[in-house]
């Protein structure tokens, strides 16, 4: 049958098909084991292929860069990793080259800080077996996991055996240390003795506490040496006790020596008090004299117009001429006779006034004019041979309460220190003693025109035992003593002002009303 367009059916003729079955079947069983074969081998074929390529492109460089992280020794690194690259099987620069290329990076990482890591460990070997430090770690029971070399050949420790740390001898008797260990808590200078090497070591241990998660892992801690440190203390504490007792035997003799100096200087001064007074009663003795003598001859000359006119007298031979001739010498002689006499018994009391001054310190309230003037006098023996007359000047009416006779003293060797030093080349000495109030205070200026004093002994004219005069009779006490006695004795105050050429100028600031 044959179909035409428009729908038409032209029928051309019959066909007849004719088949046998078992030979269809067998044909069919033919061509599917032909085609499964080929098949199979051409998927064995793409298979073995594929397998190739994967094998070539992954797995050998897989295997390699494992083999290499496998044999990957930090101590001893091998060469850079190279996971090999096929331009026909594979694109250059894809994920296993990035791989290998981080391999590489890692593997060197991994061995600098191994270097790294070694070298702290050798840094840290080295300062241990070195120093005389010990280092020490326990864990949370107290076992001692770790110490140094030194700690462990010092106390003859096997490290591996992990001794308790509180078991070790040395440990037995420090009950502190074991405390604070029983403590879990850090701690620092705990000092202990330990002995070994056949001396006494002196050991300060301390120890940091470790905790994770707030629970005591153990401590990790050191001990340094401070032997020699603790035997100079304890040699320093022997220096210090043999010094103390050098210094107070030192002392003991210093002292004994200072009041050997003090009864020295007491006796000193002394001395010069009595020589001064020695020297007051030589002069007053010498002037006394004169008056005493003159008081003799007009008594020998009395006594003469007595017996003449008792023997005139007598023998009726008296005449009025005569009489009053005698008479005359008489009242001459009298008079001549109460003058001296006078004369020498001011001499006399100022002398006795001057010389109970100086011998008492018996604080009372005297005159001051009159104490001054009664010593310038009783000093006329010494001033004349200058000769120099001292006067004294100011309110004859100021009465104070002091020690006159420390006073008399004070003057009384300004006085004389004058007269020996002060005028060998000047023409008109004078010596002038100005006192006056000044609120509290009593004032004394002394003033003479001596030579002077040059500016550079300004400070040493009050030094003991100085002296210009030396081997000419000076003993260099005369100013120390006047200083002594004022700022020590009339708790007073004295000021020095000289130029050389124009003499001295001592200022005397003395309190009115001397405290007991």
């Amino acid at each position: 049958m044959v179909t035409l367009t428009n729908e038409q059916v032209e029928h051309v003729g019959t066909v007849f098909v004719e088949s046998d079955a078992d030979e269809i079947y067998a044909l069919l069983f033919k061509q599917f084991f032909i085609t499964l074969i080929l098949n199979a081998i051409k998927t064995t074929l793409v298979c073995g292929f594929i397998l190739v390529v994967f094998h070539e492109s992954i797995n050998r460089r897989i295997f390699r860069i494992a083999k290499y992280l496998r044999e990957f020794n930090p101590r001893h690194p091998a060469k850079p990793l190279e996971v090999g690259h096929n331009v026909w099987l594979m694109e250059k620069g894809d994920e296993l080259d990035w791989l290998g290329e981080e391999t590489n990076k890692i593997s060197s990482n991994v061995h600098l800080l191994y270097r790294s890591i070694k070298q702290e460990q050798e840094r840290l070997s080295d300062f241990a077996h070195v120093s005389s430090d010990w280092l020490w770690e326990t864990d949370e029971l107290g076992t001692l996991r770790y110490c140094s070399d030194s700690m462990a050949s010092a106390l003859d420790i096997d490290v591996f055996s992990h001794p308790l740390l509180l078991d070790l001898p040395v440990f037995s008797n420090e009950k502190i240390f074991r405390t604070q260990l029983l403590k879990q808590q850090s701690f620092q200078q705990v000092e202990i003795p330990i002995t070994y090497d056949g001396f006494e070591h002196f050991k300060i241990f301390q120890g940091y506490a470790r905790f994770e998660k707030n629970k005591f892992m153990g401590f990790r801690g050191s001990a340094i040496d401070i032997t020699e440190i603790k035997n100079s203390q304890i040699e320093l504490e022997n220096l210090n006790q043999e010094l103390e007792r050098k210094v107070a035997e030192r002392t003991l003799d210093l002292n004994e020596k200072v009041e050997q100096l003090t009864r020295a200087q007491e006796q000193l001064i002394e001395s010069e008090k009595l020589a001064a007074l020695g020297g007051l009663v030589a002069g007053v003795a010498h002037e006394v004299n004169t008056p005493l003598g003159i008081s003799v001859t007009a008594t020998s000359i009395l006594k003469d117009s007595l017996d003449s006119l008792s023997k005139h007298f007598d023998a009726d031979t008296l005449t009025s001429d005569h009489f009053a001739r005698q008479l005359e010498s008489m009242h001459q002689s009298t008079d001549l006779l109460e003058n001296n006499l006078n004369r020498a018994a001011k001499l006399v009391q100022d002398f006795k006034q001057t010389a109970v001054d100086q011998v008492s310190e018996a604080r009372c309230e005297f005159n001051v004019n009159q104490v001054l003037s009664a010593l310038i006098a009783s000093l006329h023996p010494e001033t004349r041979k200058v000769p120099v007359a001292p006067t004294v000047s100011g309110d004859p009416s100021v009465v104070v309460y002091s020690l006159p006779g420390v006073l008399t003293q004070v003057v009384s060797n300004l006085v004389l220190n004058s007269v020996n030093h002060a005028f060998s080349d000047v023409r008109s000495p004078s010596i002038q003693v100005h006192y006056y109030l000044q609120d509290d205070n009593l004032v004394i200026e002394y003033m003479d025109n001596g030579i002077g004093v040059k500016q550079e002994n300004h400070k040493r004219i009050f030094e003991p035992f100085y002296t210009t005069k030396r081997g000419k009779g000076g003993s260099g006490l005369g100013l120390n003593l006047v200083f002594n006695l004022v700022t020590q004795k009339l708790d007073g105050e004295l000021k020095f002002d000289s130029k050389l050429g124009q003499g001295v100028h001592f200022t005397l600031v003395l309190p009115c009303h001397l405290s007991q």
